[in-house]
């Protein structure tokens, strides 16, 4: 059997799931990918030289450094590179309040509305037990409307919810708290 990415294939073949590849396997594949990556996406010469120097230290060349600026989920090591010296040109020499401003328009943050920050405080200071008895009812409810759902009777529900919404309640349901 031919060899592929310097790694023993009947081993590996032998019980896959459970197959630990060496330091020097993991070193043989990441330098692969790392060629197959160069041919594929253009990139400078810095670009390059800091996408080997991250593979040469023992990573794989999907994986993220970790943004000094953004939250960088899904985003390989030249992805991050690229974002990061963008924002950092963009944002050298301006004051700490126009930095916080461009990443949060880079980013698409949008701050929080008062009715936001005043219902976030509400849940802060909400005691514990209100809290998960609020999430247990919650996923109750979202467990009845799935079961509406699946047996086709949302609109029937929401019809019947509008015609009786200002009716005193027709039975107790105070087992869904408990």
């Amino acid at each position: 059997m031919a060899r592929n990415y310097d790694i023993d294939e009947d081993a590996f073949y032998a019980d896959p799931e459970n197959y630990q590849f060496s330091e020097d396997e993991i070193r043989s594949l990441n330098a692969r990918a790392l060629e197959d990556y160069e041919l594929r996406v253009p990139m400078t010469p810095a670009e390059k030289r800091a996408l080997r120097k991250w593979v040469a230290s023992g990573h794989s060349v999907s994986e993220s450094p970790g943004s000094k600026y953004i939250c960088d989920l899904g985003m390989d090591f030249l992805d991050v590179y690229r974002a990061d010296h963008e924002i950092a040109a963009a944002i050298r020499g301006k004051t700490k309040a126009e930095k916080i401003a461009y990443i949060k328009e880079y980013t698409g943050y949008v701050d929080p509305t008062p009715e936001e920050l005043e219902r976030m405080d509400a849940i802060r200071n909400t005691p514990v037990y209100v809290q998960k008895k609020y999430e247990t009812l919650s996923r109750k409810l979202f467990l009845l409307w799935e079961f509406l759902a699946t047996e086709g009777l949302c609109q029937e529900a929401r019809e019947y919810l509008e015609d009786h919404k200002d009716e005193e309640m027709p039975m107790d349901f105070s087992f869904i708290l408990e």
